[in-house]
């Protein structure tokens, strides 16, 4: 009997000597769970269908790739050298090309981004089907994320390029 309560009382020491946490690790693990807390909910977004009349009132005009989801034929983002344009309640933002990111097959870019959106595209590029004299179908996905990068809109669909 003295021998097991011996051994409890050990088992007791041994339990007490475990190391104090590092004091900036906790402060650091607090910091990232309030900071979970303290950000809001994910907003989904639902790009808008940019229209011709859209083009013609901001001038949106040029060569480049226009991203239309689920095979459908609206288009809600146009990929273009120095501009990517989205259409989010009822207004066009110009988002910016991130020029170290992989070429479209008209003139344009995987990415884009700055502000509040981000945009990435992806082309397969062996897929594609000639439409028309100028302009090339292929299959694609586009997704949008917040500033705070997170997944707001993603969609599969085609990526009309031409000029």
């Amino acid at each position: 009997m003295n021998k097991v309560l011996l051994g409890l009382g050990a088992l007791a020491l041994l339990a007490g000597c475990e190391e104090a946490p590092d004091p900036a690790k906790v402060a650091a693990d607090v910091a990232e769970i309030e900071a979970m807390h303290d950000m809001p909910a994910v907003q989904a977004v639902t790009p808008e269908r940019i229209s011709y009349t859209d083009i013609e009132k901001n001038n949106l005009f040029g060569a480049g790739c226009g991203f239309a989801p689920d095979g459908g034929l609206a288009i809600v983002f146009l990929a273009q050298e120095d501009h990517g344009f989205l259409k989010l309640d009822d207004k066009i933002l110009d988002i910016s090309p991130d020029k170290g990111s992989a070429k479209l097959p008209m003139p344009g870019y995987e990415k884009y981004g700055g502000g509040e959106f981000t945009v990435a595209l992806s082309v397969d590029q062996t897929g594609g089907e000639q439409e028309g004299i100028e302009s090339t179908k292929f299959p694609g996905s586009m997704t949008v994320r917040d500033s705070k990068d997170r997944v707001v809109y993603e969609k599969t669909g085609t990526l009309g390029c031409g000029s």
